[in-house]
C-alpha cells in the first residue's frame, strides 16, 4: 500500500516539545514579575511583629507623613494643624499600598486612583471605605503608635 500524503503541516515531537518549552518559558516570563508586583502592592502578613512603633515628634513636621510598621502592616502618621493622625497603608478597594502626596495633602492608591484625606476619609475612586484609623499617641517627644 502506498504511503498517502496528508495535507497540512507535518507534527513531529521535536515540535511539540518546542511548542510546550515556549509556552513554558512565556508563562514564567508573565507570572515572574507579576509575583513581584503584586508582592510590593500586598500588605505584609501580621505574624509576630510588633504592636507599637514609636517615632520621634520633632522627625515630623507639619504635613509630613512618616510610614510606620504595626503589626507588621505599613501604616501612616501624619502631622496636620489639629492633631497627629494614624492611618492603615492599606486602600480599603483591593489592598494595595497608599501613597503620601504633600503637595496635594492626600493619600493616593496607585492601583486604581482611590484618594483619602490624612484622617483616612475617602475623597474618590472606587473605595468602599475610609482608611482605618491607628491609635496615635504622644509621649515625652515621642509618636507611639498601635496598642500595647
Amino acid at each position: 500500500m502506498e504511503d498517502e500524503k496528508r495535507p497540512g503541516p507535518r507534527v513531529t515531537r521535536r515540535g511539540v516539545l518546542g511548542t510546550g518549552l515556549a509556552a513554558a518559558a512565556g508563562c514564567a516570563g508573565l507570572l515572574g514579575p507579576g509575583f513581584v508586583i503584586a508582592r510590593y502592592l500586598a500588605p505584609a502578613a501580621a505574624g509576630g511583629a510588633a504592636a507599637l512603633t514609636e517615632i520621634p515628634l520633632d522627625g515630623l513636621g507639619m504635613w509630613q507623613a512618616q510610614r510606620v510598621q504595626v503589626r507588621g502592616r505599613p501604616g501612616f502618621v501624619v502631622r496636620t494643624p489639629d492633631a497627629i493622625v494614624g492611618v492603615d497603608g492599606a486602600c480599603t478597594h483591593l489592598g494595595c499600598i497608599v501613597h503620601w502626596q504633600q503637595s496635594r495633602r492626600i493619600f493616593f492608591c496607585p492601583c486604581h486612583g482611590g484618594r483619602f484625606a490624612p484622617d483616612g476619609r475617602v475623597l474618590g475612586g472606587p473605595v468602599p471605605g475610609p482608611l482605618p484609623a491607628l491609635d496615635v499617641t504622644v509621649s515625652r517627644g515621642k509618636v507611639v503608635v498601635g496598642k500595647a
